[in-house]
């Protein structure tokens, strides 16, 4: 029996990789181990018992994916393995309403009603931590925490997961509700939060504030023993005291000011100090209560300090982009390290330190500065007298932006932040905070080993690890396309950082379109600004990186799918469940679709962590089929009959496509539901495999309840071919769910294969003899972006094991549309004053055909490959 085979994102890092604590997913090859398996990880070494949470199921219910966690309860090791072994089970371990580590935290939980998110952190025995809450503020005026629910989400012996919910409110109004989840590893010091919210504001009452606030216990010690350190740029620290000593004309002794500035208890002795009475010397040195350092843009921060609310701030420096992270304590008893993670990718941010003269200090993380302007989500024109569908329409044909009045709402999008915090027992060395902020800004991963998991048969049929994990060499075709992907990754992640697509919503989004004529993206122009997922830009991410291993390919995808499952979507209001097509504002658009909601975006990424946060999102996808009874998505285009009642207007690729990935998921996972999932999801098959045009119907009548299918009445034309059908991910979630199911369900999935997908997959670019074969009548001309269709041309191939198909799939991709063997990839080195910037500029670029290269490529290699030349 294999094993698995682990290995770091980023090799080289040492023992620290593990000092954070580390969550990772596992795949398992159908029928290896079933459900109840208790394993073991291994290094070079040891062999040390591993936690295991049981996160998704093959169809005969053996595991397909556990999710585990380490931390310092194992050495440091390169690789690992991992494998099932027959060993007693050991148990987690619960005292009531507090949390006791191996290591030594303690944490109480807090309680229903209370403000406090948790009561209490202690460490090796004394309070470091009194408590912790939400603070915020709408249109100025402040809300204050209420927790509506506190539990224990899961529990193992590496690991305990808290989640607390609950809102902010004012006067009896509840805004921002939220859920946050706490993280301790029984052998790590650091713990982990994660804070997610939804934003339930119209546009006339604007997000004014929000951040986490931490109170540090000082006790009664002297000011002069009072720290404060902050983590400025590129590991940078810069440390302070209350009071401080070094600098002073006359008064303390030099082994005074090496012992404070060091982080040392200092004893001042009277017949030591200098020139004056220690009291009265003393007395006569500023003390100051606050630290305030802001990040308002993506490249600049300042840093300023005050001794008091009625005095004025002092300037203390400034710089690029901060760490994000901050240290309060006493250098006699410690005190605790704050970080937030992607600080000034995520600006307007800030950092306060208050209080610090009294007992109790606060560090506040603003994930939204209060300094910043209001959170200003209102429309970005007026309606441009855009009032009938006919004149959206017209809009639609000269910006691409699809407007509709009311539709251009930010109220139910979400956002989620990572923070760390860390008791320190003594003030910490510079490299120790040091080490804190590189670990906060890029915390280490593991993964499995590529060859490993595409040998599970995870993400059936999608990717493949390239020639160079494989080890075999390439023809020269295939190294084309590898430079190719190396050229458009690059090209991409160098944008995110020349064109600034960084801020409070914007991290992890590109943008959809290039301007060649002005030199810029067209961020203004309707539907050719941010990309919101458009063809599928996610799942090219990561299948590239499914394919490489490569680190930034991982950190670029995972920031995109941290910013399109949460911002791109609605978790709430009048259109929860559909996500926003592209547009000048991540929300502006009239076009509310499952297409960008698609549980697809998500599901590589979940996996291979384990992330509760994507899981609560992808489970809250699982009944999204509702949302099309209340949104007709064809209202503008598509002539129609009254629907019958329980029925909705779907659209079999950019509908049925994001309800497969829902439902498959779902029964992967075993969540809550997840048998009626099954149910719909056979229903739907069969259901289009009816149709007397299958996948060419294009649209359907679908009972969100039932997955009934039913042919659309006229005036609905009878068939349709789109482009758009396929470039959503459907043949890849298609290959993956027939895959799954073809054991339980043979005969549907031989069924579907045999009247929908292939005669689909052998027409669209077969040419107009082979669709009047297999539908009676030729596609239109419109039935263009051919090198993306290359797939289905592909899944025929590997279907009818045709060589010839094959050959044929590798010259639509190569020879028709796209990114052909044609095109020229050069890209240009700008300067101004020509250019806005130092920089490069790519102006045959569009994010569609980059997307939908990406995904092409690594599909065909995965499946046709050895059709190459």
């Amino acid at each position: 029996m294999s094993v698995g085979k682990l290995q770091w994102l980023k090799p080289g890092r040492g023992g620290e990789a593990l000092s954070h604590g580390v969550s990772f997913g596992m795949p398992w090859a159908k029928g290896q181990y079933q459900s109840g398996q208790t394993f073991v990880i291994e290094d070079d070494h040891q062999v040390y018992p591993l936690d295991c949470r049981e996160v998704a199921f093959w169809p005969d219910g053996s595991l397909k994916w556990t999710a585990h966690s380490v931390s310092g309860n194992i050495g440091y090791s390169e690789t690992y393995t991992i494998k099932g072994v027959d060993r007693p089970e050991e148990k987690p371990f619960l005292s009531g309403d507090k949390i006791t580590t191996r290591l030594g935290l303690e944490l109480k939980l807090s309680t229903v009603g209370s403000s406090s998110l948790f009561d209490s952190l202690s460490w090796e025995g004394r309070c470091v931590c009194s408590g912790a809450t939400i603070v915020a503020s709408i249109n100025k005026k402040n809300y204050s925490t209420i927790v509506r629910d506190v539990q224990v989400e899961n529990e193992t012996f590496s690991r305990i997961l808290v989640k607390i919910s609950g809102v902010t409110v004012c006067d009896g109004v509840e805004h921002l509700p939220f859920d946050v989840r706490v993280y301790l590893y029984h052998d790590s010091s650091t713990i982990s939060i994660g804070h997610s919210f939804i934003h339930d504001l119209d546009a006339e009452e604007p997000l004014t504030s929000l951040g986490l606030q931490f109170h540090v216990p000082l006790g009664e010690t002297e000011l002069y023993n009072k720290h404060v350190r902050l983590g400025v740029s590129d590991g940078g620290v810069l440390g302070e005291e209350v009071q401080g000593l070094s600098g002073l004309r006359f008064g303390p002794t030099t082994q005074n000011r090496i012992d404070q500035t060091a982080g040392k208890p200092v004893n001042l002795l009277e017949q030591e100090w200098e020139k004056t009475d220690l009291t009265r010397g003393l007395a006569c040195i500023p003390s100051w209560d606050s630290y305030s350092l802001s990040q308002l843009s993506s490249d600049g921060f300042t840093l300023k300090k005050r001794t008091k609310p009625s005095c004025s701030w002092v300037k203390v420096t400034g710089g690029g982009r901060a760490d994000g992270t901050a240290y309060v304590g006493s250098a006699r008893h410690g005190g605790l390290a704050v970080g937030m993670a992607d600080f000034w990718e995520r600006y307007p941010t800030q950092l306060d330190l208050s209080d610090l003269t009294k007992d109790t200090g606060t560090i506040t993380v603003w994930l939204y500065s209060p300094l910043a302007e209001p959170l200003d989500t209102a429309p970005y024109h007026d309606g441009l007298g855009l009032d009938s569908y006919t004149k959206q329409l017209e809009g639609l044909d000269v910006t691409y932006e699809d407007y509709e009045p009311g539709f251009a709402t930010a109220n139910g999008i979400g956002r989620s932040n990572q923070f760390f915090i860390k008791p320190y027992s003594s003030t910490p060395s510079n490299q120790e905070l040091s080490s804190f902020s590189s670990l906060v800004r890029d915390a280490p991963r593991l993964i499995p080993n590529l060859e490993y998991m595409h040998s599970s048969g995870v993400f059936h049929g999608c990717w493949t690890p390239d020639y160079r994990t494989l080890g075999y060499s390439p023809s020269n075709e295939e190294l084309d396309i590898e430079k190719n992907l190396d050229t458009l990754f690059e090209f991409y992640h160098k944008q995110v950082e020349q064109q600034r697509w960084y801020g409070f919503w914007d991290h992890g989004d590109v943008q959809h379109t290039y301007d060649h004529y002005r030199h810029a993206w067209r961020y203004d122009v309707g539907g050719f600004a941010w990309d919101n997922s458009e063809l599928s830009t996610d799942l090219w991410l990561w299948l590239y990186f499914l394919h490489t291993g490569r680190a930034d390919v991982f950190k670029m995808a995972q920031a995109m799918t941290q910013h399109t499952s949460e911002v791109d979507v609605y978790h709430a209001g009048k259109f929860k469940g559909f996500g926003t097509r592209h547009g000048v504002q991540h929300w502006s658009d009239s076009s509310k679709q499952l297409r960008i909601s698609h549980v697809l975006f998500k599901r590589i990424y979940f996996f291979l962590t384990g992330d509760e946060r994507t899981g609560d999102l992808i489970e809250e996808l699982q009944s999204c089929q509702h949302a099309i009874l209340t949104l007709d998505s064809h209202r503008k285009v598509q002539l129609k009959e009254d629907t019958p009642e329980g029925f909705a207007m779907a659209n079999i690729g950019l509908d049925c496509g994001p309800l497969a990935a829902s439902w498959l998921t779902a029964w992967e996972r075993r969540t809550k539901g997840w048998i009626h999932a099954k149910e719909l999801l056979v229903t739907l098959l069969d259901g289009i495999s009816g149709l007397s045009h299958g996948i060419g119907n294009n649209a359907i009548l679908l009972n969100p309840e039932t997955g009934e299918v039913r042919e659309c009445p006229p005036p609905t034309p009878e068939y349709s071919i789109s482009h758009l059908s396929m470039l959503f991910g459907f043949p890849e979630i298609f290959n993956e769910l027939l895959d799954y199911a073809s054991d339980d369900h043979a005969s549907t999935v031989a069924n579907f294969k045999l009247k929908a997908l292939l005669p689909y997959a052998r027409a669209y670019n077969g040419g107009h003899e082979v669709q009047r074969q297999e539908f009676g009548f030729e596609f239109p001309s419109h039935a263009t972006w051919r090198q993306s269709h290359s797939t289905l041309t592909a899944i025929a191939a590997v279907e009818q094991k045709s060589e010839k198909l094959g050959r044929e799939a590798w010259e639509q991709f190569f020879g028709t549309d796209g990114y052909d063997r044609t095109h020229d990839w050069g890209i240009v080195k700008t300067s101004p004053p020509e250019y806005p910037a130092n920089g490069e500029e790519a102006p045959w670029v569009t994010t569609n055909m980059s997307a939908r290269y990406g995904v092409s490529a690594i599909f065909n290699l995965a499946n046709i490959r050895k059709y190459l030349k």
